[in-house]
């Protein structure tokens, strides 16, 4: 397992090889739908110079109320397996809750 590798486009998350198969893992924390979409060009882009046809984009939800989701796509010719986590979190006693975003 390789965190944060270099690329010409940045930095990948996570690539786990396994029985000398690629895993692309892109990770986020949840900060609105068009960042969501931006994140899944970028793992594409990933894909594509790393010559790997699917991924895994893992988001973190912290807004008020987090609703799982499970999508797979299509982008650009590759597979895009989605998923967001949500995260229920007490804020510690004295400290003000995070407003949630859209």
């Amino acid at each position: 397992m390789h965190i944060e590798v270099p690329t010409g486009r940045g930095r990948m998350d996570i690539i786990i090889i396994h029985n000398q198969q690629k895993y692309i893992v892109e990770t986020k924390i949840w900060r609105g739908d068009g960042r969501y979409q931006a994140g899944k060009k970028q793992l594409a882009a990933y894909l594509r110079s790393e010559g790997v046809r699917e991924g895994y984009y893992i988001l973190f939800d912290h807004r008020q109320s987090p609703e799982p989701q499970l999508e797979t796509e299509t982008l650009e010719g590759l597979t895009i397996r989605s998923y967001v986590i949500p995260v229920i979190q007490e804020p510690p006693s004295g400290f003000p809750s995070t407003p949630s975003t859209p």
